[in-house]
């Protein structure tokens, strides 16, 4: 089974292809024009190099949020396009779940946090239970006081947005606050893929009509124009 995975949740942007389990090919990239301008184009690049036909990826694995309003629409409207095309079905994978899995089998909570601005940040809780990643808070939008009210034991804390608060954290937390180094806030596209593998062997796929993004608020031009 072949998976091709992206992730336009943040800054970055991340394309994978993995085949039962084992990854084949992977890029992540940050730049500062918008994703549509580099997303197709990669995904091109990766399959044309590694010679793998587009018709031979059974399902498309993308993280449709929380995350950057712009990111998650480029990156959800390129995952359609590629399905109508093909006839392949998508798998929805949260961008938090997928933080929350770079960290196997530690012993702590993991709390992925990222920045959702407003003094606001998006975040979710996991936790390893007999070697499956199990959630334990849905992904909500909170602020940063909201959040430290959640933990009650040491926490592993990874995203931009524990970057961002880690000060505000420390403060309200002391040492039950676990801080990852960066490199592991990038959400992981051979994650997405990883996840999106686990949940086609569980039947959990859709159609690409019924893909939608998971942005939990509303963003400023609804609020602005209702």
């Amino acid at each position: 089974m072949r998976i091709l995975g992206i992730d336009t949740s943040t800054k970055y942007a991340g394309v994978a292809v993995i085949e039962d389990g084992t990854l084949l090919a992977q890029s992540t990239m940050q730049f500062m024009a918008s994703h549509s301008e580099k997303l197709l184009p990669e995904i091109a690049h990766i399959l044309e190099i590694m010679k793998i036909p587009l018709e031979t990826i059974d399902y498309y694995a993308i993280t449709v949020g929380p995350g950057s309003f712009t990111g998650l629409r480029v990156g959800i409207s390129t995952v359609k396009g590629l399905a109508f095309v093909t006839g392949k079905n998508v798998v929805p994978v949260s961008s938090l779940k997928v933080i929350a899995r770079g960290f196997p089998y530690v012993d702590f909570p993991i709390c992925p946090v990222m920045d959702a601005r407003k003094k606001e940040v998006y975040s979710a809780i996991f936790k390893w239970q007999n070697q499956k990643l199990v959630r334990v808070k849905k992904d909500t939008v909170l602020s940063i006081d909201m959040l430290t009210e959640w933990i009650e034991d040491k926490t592993v804390f990874a995203g931009d947005g524990a970057i961002l608060y880690k000060d505000k954290l420390i403060e309200k937390l002391g040492d039950k606050a676990v801080f990852a180094e960066p490199i592991y806030s990038i959400p992981s596209p051979e994650i997405v893929a990883i996840i999106g593998e686990e949940k086609v062997r569980e039947g959990a796929f859709i159609s690409a009509k019924q893909l939608q993004p998971l942005y939990l608020r509303k963003s400023e031009a609804e609020i602005k124009f209702g």
